[in-house]
Formats: C-alpha cells, sequence, structure tokens
C-alpha cells in the first residue's frame, strides 16, 4: 500500500514542480502534504527522499524538503545533458514516430500559437504561462516517448523538470520568447513528418541551445 501511496505522492509533487506551484526555495512539508493528498507522512517521506536522489529537493532534516535553488552551473549541466541526449531522441524518432503522435505534436504547437493570439500583452500572464509550459512540456515528451526507450524517457524527463525549475528566472514569457519556441518546434515538427533524422536533430539542437541561451541570460553572470 505504502508504495502505491508513495508513487502517487510522488506523482502530484512533480506536478507541483513542472507547473511552479511549488517554486526554487519553497518548503515541503511531510504532515500537511500528506494531509493535502490524503495519506500519512511515511509514503510522503519516500517520495521526497526520490525526488531529493533526482536533484529536485534538498532534504530538511526531521522537517521535509526545500526545493532546490539551482544555481547557473546547475543550469548549464542541465542543458549539456539535454544537449546530449534529445538530438539523438529527435532523429529516432523521425524513424519511429507514429500518425497519432504527430497529431499531438501539432496540437501542441497550436496551443502555443492560441496563446499568441488571445494574449495581446507583451508577456503571458501566469494562467498563459503554466499553459504554455505545458504544451511544451508535452511537445518533447512526446517525442521522447516516439523512442520507445523508457530509461531516456525517464531521464529527460527528470531534466525537464529542473528546467522547470529553472526557468522562474530565465524569462518572462515575452511573445518573443513563446514566438521563438513556436519557430523551433514547427523546425522540428517539420523534420519529423518528413522522417528526415538529420533535419530533426539539428532543429532539436538548434532549439535546446536557444533556451539555453535565454536561460542564461535571465540567470545572469552570478
Amino acid at each position: 500500500m505504502n508504495r502505491n501511496q508513495s508513487d502517487i505522492a510522488y506523482e502530484f509533487l512533480r506536478s507541483k514542480l513542472i507547473s511552479r506551484e511549488l517554486s526554487a526555495g519553497s518548503r515541503v512539508r511531510y504532515g500537511p502534504l500528506g494531509d493535502q493528498i490524503g495519506m500519512s507522512a511515511t509514503p510522503v517521506r519516500e517520495a521526497i527522499g526520490r525526488l531529493a536522489s533526482e536533484g529536485l529537493v534538498d532534504l530538511v532534516p526531521q522537517a521535509g524538503a526545500v526545493v532546490k535553488r539551482l544555481s547557473r552551473s546547475d543550469a548549464v549541466e542541465v542543458f549539456e545533458m539535454r544537449e546530449a541526449i534529445e538530438p539523438y531522441a529527435a532523429a529516432k524518432a523521425a524513424q519511429l514516430i507514429g500518425l497519432h503522435q504527430l497529431k499531438v505534436l501539432q496540437g501542441t504547437l497550436d496551443q502555443i500559437l492560441q496563446l499568441l493570439e488571445r494574449s495581446k500583452a507583451k508577456t503571458l500572464n501566469d494562467k498563459h504561462a503554466r499553459q504554455f509550459d505545458e504544451a511544451d512540456l508535452e511537445f518533447h515528451l512526446t517525442i521522447l516517448r516516439s523512442t520507445e526507450n523508457r530509461r531516456m524517457l525517464k531521464v529527460v524527463s527528470d531534466y525537464h523538470v529542473l528546467t522547470e525549475i529553472i526557468g522562474v528566472d530565465r524569462h518572462s514569457y515575452s511573445r518573443d520568447v513563446v514566438a521563438l519556441t513556436v519557430d523551433d518546434h514547427a523546425a522540428i515538427l517539420d523534420g519529423l513528418r518528413r522522417r528526415d533524422g538529420d533535419a530533426a536533430r539539428e532543429a532539436m539542437l538548434t532549439h535546446i541551445r536557444n533556451s539555453r541561451q535565454l536561460t542564461l541570460t535571465g540567470m545572469g553572470k552570478g
């Protein structure tokens, strides 16, 4: 029972990290979190331990954990790993991806375009920013799922959670940034549709490097 409850608590916490409801520096306590989910503190403690082993939180003795506040060097490491894995995944996906998954990718692209159409401000509001993050994450995870490599999916999924945590500091969801993401995703999708592994690989590499530059610029030199 505790194993299943631990999984539930783990997924609950990961979703909070991805949505940024738990941002860098946020305190996570066993008891209150267990009350919120409807379980004892024990499976929550196990879930937080898993997140700590993945580098997403720092444990606080007898209290719980704090969402990790990532440094510039942490960000560099995250993007180096993404650059090493995701372009390869995109090239592999070009050979394996199915029609349904291509439709899902187009759907995420359409969602982001709709956000740009609905938002007339220079930056997205909090609600639209969360929707953008969800669509962006689904785009990347759909490509990874199509490779049918569960270990690669897990590893890169963890790095995307770290990217979301870092993302609080990287930019203000300006229209220019969102439009750049649309262009990058469209180029990746074009390569996948044409079953052109080289084009998909290069487009993904360009996208990750663009994201890296935005992130490091937003974090400054400290």
